[in-house]
């Protein structure tokens, strides 16, 4: 027993097998044991090469992306395209569009190269040019020479006194800030309320040459010339003194003649107020109650303004013209499109400096209350890019009045803004890209409905104005003198501005953006108002009433109410801010 037990261990050493009755087994020896040498960790971190990504870098050991970047020094280990993020937003400096500025919401406003974090929409109307580089590329010069004509304009009508005889003098004096015959050596004759020089100046022509208003109006000159196809369908909303096929240079020539006949006729209009009959002073508004100061003002604004900028500049092919350099100028010819329409609108280069008090010269700061600012800081005033003109300012006055529920101003300049600046980064880069293009689309649209918008809700203003003004007629009398002038007045700006709102092809009363409204709508708002207001004695453009005068006003009255709420559903307006217009 001792020696089996023996013979077991010493086979058990040797690796023999035996069987359990003691035969020697006869098997064959098995090799020898395997002893493992230490494993090698070139770079010492604890991790055999053989398992380490980088062996030979003590810092890193893993790649879970398989980049080529250790996972400790990869901001994204997990993603194969993005190693580091230099500002640390959060986005891969491979795929961000500011490497150096933090954005992590990557917005491109533009559509450009870069994000908005480090090429950032501007805030002022201002651009370099891509043909010389650091010049400006901005210009629009001929649209602030055409807003002086009309104020020019505004001016002769309100200077008139009654010169019996002299029709066809006034005639040609007030036609002369129409076709513009001579008005390069004419002074412009603009100041403004500080007393600071205007530059340029003296004259027209200082700003800008060889300028007219018939030859921008759409529809043309009535002489075969000017914007023919610029006038969008048939023109219609007044009826006196129109042929059966309208243009609007008509309508301006009819309020020219009806101006000159009342300053000409040796008479002065005669209303009943309570107390007996009163004769008026001025010449610019007739028996009818029709100011054509107003309406000829109003009006313009919409056949020129208005139409040339959102039916001609804005109609721009601006991906083949941002290729073509306008002349020998410092831009393009897509780049001076906008910018002529911009010039149209009327604001300020730094319009989104201005409050709307500012903006629409109703008080302020120092250097802004009036409606202007010297933004350079040259002691003069710059009226073709430091003053608030035209439907600019008509923006501001309805923000005002809205008590903060609109911001129109903005909108609109945030729009012109943002626009040019894809245009600029188009003619830099040398073409415009579709995504681009979609993006100045859009603001072209919010430009354009936006300065609508502020024409519309400025009529909406003026139908409250003279419905207050009809409220205040003690049947079949007027309340006084001012009663009657107040009246005319308000009811030519409502009038000469709804006649405005048929001149933009972004209107809701032809694009049908807005379910239920179409130009039917717009035909009906201008028939509502008629070509003459109501008077106190209840005749209209003097048809006498059927029943009596009060009823005749209640029902007028009546019919701008129809007409407010045309204008509300049409463009969307608030109801509380239209009854507070």
């Amino acid at each position: 027993m001792h020696d089996l037990f023996f013979k077991i261990l010493v086979a058990a050493f040797l690796g023999l097998t035996l069987t359990a009755c003691g035969g020697g087994g006869g098997g064959s020896s098995a090799p020898p044991p395997v002893v493992e040498e230490s494993a090698a960790d070139s770079d010492g971190d604890g991790v055999a090469d053989d398992e380490d990504a980088f062996p030979d870098d003590a810092d890193e050991t893993a790649d879970s992306d398989g980049d080529g970047v250790g996972d400790n020094a990869d901001v994204f280990p997990d993603n194969a395209d993005e190693t580091v993020d230099t500002d640390g937003d959060g986005v891969g400096d491979n795929g961000d569009n500011c490497i150096s500025d933090a954005n992590a919401d990557q917005l491109n406003s533009d559509a450009s190269g870069g994000g908005d974090a480090c090429d950032p929409i501007p805030t002022t109307y201002a651009f370099s040019g891509s043909i010389a580089e650091g010049e400006s590329s901005v210009s629009y010069t001929g649209q602030t020479a055409r807003h002086l004509l009309m104020l020019g304009l505004v001016d002769a009508m309100v200077a008139l006194t009654e010169r019996p005889g002299e029709e066809a003098a006034i005639d040609a004096e007030l036609s002369f800030y129409i076709n513009g015959d001579g008005v390069d050596t004419t002074p412009h004759g603009c100041d403004v309320k500080g007393g600071e020089p205007v530059i340029p100046g003296p004259n027209y022509g200082d700003i800008s040459t060889g300028k007219n208003l018939d030859g921008k109006i759409a529809g043309g000159n009535g002489e075969g010339g000017g914007e023919i196809g610029r006038l969008i369908d048939d023109f219609f909303g007044w009826e006196e003194g129109m042929d059966a096929d309208p243009l609007p240079i008509e309508l301006v020539n009819y309020y020219v003649d009806r101006l000159a006949a009342e300053a000409s006729d040796g008479t002065s209009v005669s209303i009943n107020v309570v107390g007996g009959p009163t004769t008026l002073t001025g010449v610019t508004v007739d028996a009818a109650g029709r100011d054509y100061r107003q309406l000829m003002q109003k009006f313009l604004s919409g056949a020129v303004s208005l139409s040339q900028g959102t039916n001609d500049y804005f109609q721009t092919d601006f991906a083949a013209d941002i290729q073509r350099q306008e002349g020998t100028k410092n831009y393009t010819a897509g780049e001076h499109d906008f910018d002529e329409a911009f010039g149209y609108y009327g604001a300020a280069r730094n319009m989104n400096d201005f409050t709307d008090d500012e903006a629409a010269g109703k008080g302020g700061r120092d250097g802004f209350g009036n409606g202007y600012n010297d933004a350079n800081g040259d002691g003069s005033i710059d009226v073709r890019s430091e003053v608030v003109l035209g439907h600019a300012q008509n923006c501001a006055k309805r923000d005002r009045g809205s008590d903060g529920a609109t911001d129109f101003s903005k909108e609109a300049m945030d729009a012109f803004l943002l626009g040019r600046k894809v245009l600029d980064a188009a003619a830099k880069a040398g073409e415009l890209t579709a995504d681009a293009q979609a993006v100045l689309d859009t603001q072209i649209s919010i430009a354009s409905k936006t300065w609508e918008k502020c024409v519309a809700a400025t009529v909406v203003h003026y139908i409250n104005d003279v419905r207050t003004d009809m409220s205040e007629y003690v049947a079949p009398d007027f309340a006084d003198a001012s009663n009657f002038t107040t009246m005319a007045k308000h009811w030519g700006e409502m009038k000469g501005f709804g006649l405005a709102l048929q001149f933009s092809p972004a209107s809701p009363f032809r694009d049908g953006s807005v379910e239920g409204i179409s130009l039917v709508d717009l035909r009906t708002v201008l028939n509502l108002m008629g070509d003459a207001p109501m008077l106190a004695d209840g005749s209209q453009n003097g048809v006498p009433p059927i029943g009596s005068a009060q009823e005749a006003i209640d029902a007028y009255a009546a019919d701008l109410l129809r007409a407010r709420d045309i204008l509300q559903q049409a463009y969307e307006f608030d109801a509380t801010v239209v009854e507070s217009w």
